[in-house]
C-alpha cells in the first residue's frame, strides 16, 4: 500500500474523532516552579491536531469551577477482554508529565474529595496524581492515541518519579470516567491473555483543559539520564555522591535541549511531536548513554517532513560514524568511502550493511555464519515474508486497528543482514572488510565495542546540543534534524565537536541531495 493511499485512510479517522487542524500561537511561558521543559505549542507556524471548542459551545458554557450539574454525566467505563481490542495505538503514561495550572487541578482535587467520601484523603498524594493523569492525557489528545494504565497492585509503570501506586491512578480515573470526562476500558484476565486497560479523553475534559491554556511539562524529579540493568531496568539513582554528581553532569545536555525546546515547536502532517529526549546508559555510565525520544521511532522517510516552527527541516548525519570513531582512536583519519573495497564496487551496498553490523558484533565467529546465513536463499525469502508481515502489522497498529504481532522465524532469530548476495560465504566477506580497515582490524568482535561506540556519539552529541544552544534541533543517535535556515549552523557544530573530541575531520551529509 502506498504512503498516499495510508494517509487518506488516516485522515478520515482523525477527524472523525473530533480533530481538526489549528495554527499554533504565541504562548507565555508557564510559571509553575517545580517542572521543566514544555509540552504544548508555544510558537511558530506548525500544525497540531486540536480539538475545536466550538463544537461544544462558547466559553460561558464553562464556569470556573468544576462543580455543579455539568459534570454529572454517566458512568463512562467499559469491560474489554484481548478479543475485543488491544488499543494498538496505546502509550504508557508518563508520571512525570505535569500541569502548569495548579488551580485547576485543585478544582477538580476538591470534586474528587467530595465523590470519592474517602475517610483518610491523602490530598498531597491525589493532587499528584491528577496533575499527572491529567497531563497525560493532553499528548494522548493530540496524537488521538489511548492512555495505557495498570490496574494491579504496585506502582504504575512508565516515568514514576513521585512513586504513584496503581490504585490512586485507578481512583482518579474512575472518577474522570464518572463524571463523563474520560472514556475508560478496563481490561481483564482471560483464558489466553492479559489487557492493559486504557483510556482516552473526551470533548468536555479537552475543552475544560483549553479554556484554562493547561500545558504538560515534565516534573522537576524527572531523571533526565538512566542507568539500565541488563534487563533493561533502571537502576534507583546513585547514593554514592561522586557516582551521582556526574550522573547529573551527564543530564545537563538532556536539560539544555528542553529549555531550548520551551519556545518552539516540532511537527509531523500536523501532528504536534514531542521532542523530549533522555539518556539510557547500559550497566555503568561507561557504556551506551545515547539520547532516545519518541519521535526517533518515526521512519527516516517519514522524518523529511517534520518542520520545526512551521519551517521544512533538513537531517544532517556523519558520514560512517563508528568506522571514522574507530579510526580516531589509531589517531587517524578514514580514507576515502568506508564501504567501498577496490575491485568490489557491487559489493558496496553488502559491505554497508556487514560493517554496521560488524561495529555492534562482539563475536566474529557468530558474525562470520550471520552472513552466510543472511545469504541463504531461503532465509533471504523468509525475512522477505517476514518483512511484509511486519510491515502490515506496523501499519494497522498506526491507524489503531486490532493486529497480531508476526511471528519472527527461527532462521531470522540469531539475525539477519539485508543486502547479503545469494550463496555468499561469511569468512571470505569478513577477511575483505578486515583487510580493507587494517589498521582498526583488532577492534572488532572487541567486548562491549557496540556500547563503548555509542558511549563515544553520545559525547559527541552532547558536545553538539552544548554549541547549539538556543537552536531546536532533533537528535537521531549520529544525525541531527533542523531547519533549513540552521543547517549551516548545525553541519559546522557536528564538524567542530568531532575535531574537538577526536582531532579528525569527518563528513557531514544531508538528506535533502
Amino acid at each position: 500500500m502506498s504512503r498516499a493511499k495510508q494517509r487518506s485512510l488516516i485522515r478520515p479517522l482523525l477527524t472523525s474523532h473530533g480533530f481538526k487542524e489549528k495554527v499554533f500561537t504565541s504562548d507565555k511561558t508557564p510559571s509553575n516552579n517545580d517542572v521543566v521543559g514544555t509540552g504544548k505549542p508555544t510558537a511558530g507556524e506548525g500544525y497540531s491536531l486540536i480539538c475545536p471548542i466550538s463544537v461544544l459551545g462558547t466559553s460561558s458554557a464553562y464556569p470556573d469551577s468544576l462543580m455543579g450539574e455539568q459534570l454529572s454525566l454517566p458512568f463512562n467505563v467499559h469491560y474489554i477482554d484481548h478479543s475485543l481490542c488491544l488499543a494498538p495505538n496505546g502509550r504508557w503514561s508518563e508520571l512525570d508529565y505535569v500541569l502548569n495550572k495548579d488551580h485547576l487541578v485543585n478544582e477538580f482535587l476538591a470534586d474528587f474529595k467530595r465523590w470519592s467520601k474517602l475517610e483518610r484523603f491523602a490530598r498531597k498524594l491525589y493532587f499528584d496524581a491528577f496533575n499527572m493523569v491529567l497531563a497525560n492525557l493532553l499528548p494522548a489528545h493530540y496524537s488521538g492515541s489511548q492512555l495505557l494504565l495498570s490496574r494491579s497492585s504496585g506502582k504504575h509503570k512508565g516515568s514514576n518519579p513521585v512513586g504513584i501506586d496503581n490504585r490512586t491512578i485507578s481512583l482518579v480515573t474512575d472518577y474522570l470516567a464518572d463524571r463523563g470526562l474520560i472514556d475508560l476500558h478496563i481490561g481483564r484476565r482471560n483464558d489466553t491473555d492479559k489487557n492493559a486497560s486504557w483510556c482516552i479523553p473526551l470533548m468536555p475534559l479537552i475543552a475544560i483543559l483549553d479554556k484554562h491554556d493547561a500545558t504538560f511539562r515534565l516534573h522537576n524529579k524527572t531523571q533526565f539520564a538512566v542507568v539500565r540493568d541488563a534487563d533493561k531496568h533502571a537502576i534507583p539513582m546513585y547514593t554514592n555522591r561522586t557516582k551521582a554528581l556526574r550522573l547529573n553532569k551527564l543530564s545537563e545536555p538532556v536539560r539544555q535541549h528542553y529549555e531550548t525546546w520551551i519556545n518552539h515547536t516540532a511537527t509531523l502532517d500536523g501532528l504536534y511531536l514531542l521532542p523530549w529526549l533522555r539518556r539510557l546508559f547500559n550497566r555503568n555510565m561507561d557504556l551506551g548513554g545515547r539520547f532516545y525520544g519518541h519521535y526517533q521511532n518515526i521512519p527516516s522517510a517519514d522524518r523529511k517532513r517534520i518542520r520545526i516552527d512551521g519551517e521544512a527541516t533538513v537531517e544532517l548525519d556523519y558520514k560512517a560514524l563508528h568506522i571514522a570513531l574507530l579510526y580516531s582512536l589509531e589517531g587517524l583519519q578514514v580514507f576515502g568511502d568506508a564501504y567501498f573495497i577496490e575491485g568490489h564496487k557491487e559489493k558496496r551496498p553488502a559491505i554497508k550493511s556487514m560493517c554496521l553490523r560488524l561495529v555492534n558484533s562482539d563475536d566474529l565467529t557468530s558474525f562470520e555464519a550471520n552472513i552466510t546465513r543472511s545469504g541463504n536463499p531461503k532465509v533471504k525469502k523468509e525475512f522477505e515474508r517476514y518483512k511484509q508481515k511486519r510491515e502490515q502489522y506496523e501499519y494497522l497498529k498506526s491507524v489503531g486497528l486490532k493486529a497480531n504481532e508476526p511471528t519472527k522465524p527461527m532462521s531470522l532469530k540469531k539475525g539477519f543482514i539485508e543486502n547479503i548476495p545469494e550463496d555468499a560465504n561469511g569468512g571470505d566477506y569478513l577477511r575483505l572488510i578486515l583487510d580493507r580497515h587494517k589498521p582498526i582490524a583488532h577492534h572488532f568482535g572487541t567486548k562491549n565495542i557496540g556500547l563503548r561506540l555509542q558511549n563515544m556519539d553520545s559525547e559527541l552529541m552532547a558536545l553538539i546540543l552544548d554549541k547549539l544552544q538556543g537552536v531546536p534541533c532533533l537528535p537521531v543517535h549520529d544525525s541531527i534534524r533542523c531547519r533549513v535556515s540552521d543547517m549551516d549552523k548545525v553541519k559546522q557544530a557536528m564538524i567542530d565537536a568531532f575535531k574537538e573530541l577526536f582531532g579528525q575531520g569527518i563528513p557531514v551529509t544531508n538528506d535533502s541531495k
